[in-house]
């Protein structure tokens, strides 16, 4: 598990191997503050991340978590 910070925006991005062990399966959590804050809202509530192409490493899972996140984010829908 991986928390970032993207301007007002706390990220947690996770990645799990699916149940073939193939390949691996991002997460993504995206809280408006800081999730240790008693102010902290949680404006997308953890949910898979599809990015068309299986991901072959944690790392990669991770990376596709960040970037759909740093959209989400960037289009301003939360």
């Amino acid at each position: 598990m991986h928390i970032e910070v993207m301007g007002q925006y706390e990220i947690v991005l996770e990645a799990f191997r699916n149940l073939s062990n193939t390949s691996w399966m991002p997460f993504v959590t995206i809280y408006r503050g800081r999730s240790a804050s008693y102010q902290s809202i949680c404006v997308m509530q953890r949910q898979r991340v599809d990015g068309g192409v299986p991901a072959m490493s944690r790392e990669q899972a991770i990376e596709a978590a960040r970037n759909y996140a740093a959209q989400r984010i960037a289009r301003g829908n939360l």
